[in-house]
């Protein structure tokens, strides 16, 4: 959604072009028009246009598109916070039933995982270095715990929990060697 135009510009056509076929899709008027904004404002960052990752690559001296790239893989958890804005409204403090909440902690705490783990992923570190394989599945444990929903939790804590298990693991015998 990229265009490299100002924010409001951006959504403004946003609004006029996404937004309806949203609303066709039964989200709220809220999280849609919340999910098209932050798209609006994440477009600075996302590849190819991303003008402040570009400006940020004039000032370092660094290579423009590898600095996009980067800027895109380290904000990845910010690309996909405007999916949990339509899979649980509640977020917004609005619902179509009315605020609830325990719904609003559990969606909340679900999606903050989701993030979380998305950022290990990216970054290849949690408690000590992760290898390759334990990126990937973090990676896709973290897109399941976006969309909260007993199912998908379930399926993330399955996911992640060797994974877990395994870098504390890790991190006890970093620890009992740096203690001798």
């Amino acid at each position: 959604m990229g265009a490299g135009i100002p924010t409001t510009a951006l959504y403004i056509m946003l609004v006029s072009v996404a937004q309806p076929a949203l609303a066709q899709l039964g989200i709220p008027p809220i999280a849609s028009h919340m999910f098209v904004l932050y798209y609006g404002v994440v477009a600075e960052i996302t590849p190819p246009v991303c003008t402040s990752a570009y400006a940020a690559a004039a000032i370092a001296n660094s290579n423009p598109f590898r600095t996009g790239l980067s800027a895109f893989t380290l904000g990845l958890g910010k690309v996909v916070a405007p999916m949990a804005f339509v899979y649980a409204p509640v977020l917004l403090i609005v619902s179509s039933t009315g605020f609830d909440l325990w719904e609003f902690i559990y969606s909340a705490t679900s999606c903050i995982i989701g993030v979380i783990s998305l950022s290990t992923a990216v970054v290849g570190y949690w408690l000590v270095p992760m290898k390759a394989i334990s990126r990937w599945v973090t990676g896709l444990a973290g897109l399941v715990f976006i969309a909260p929903s007993l199912q998908a939790d379930a399926l993330g804590l399955a996911m992640i929990a060797p994974i877990v298990i395994a870098q504390l693991a890790a991190r006890r015998r970093v620890d009992a060697v740096a203690g001798q």
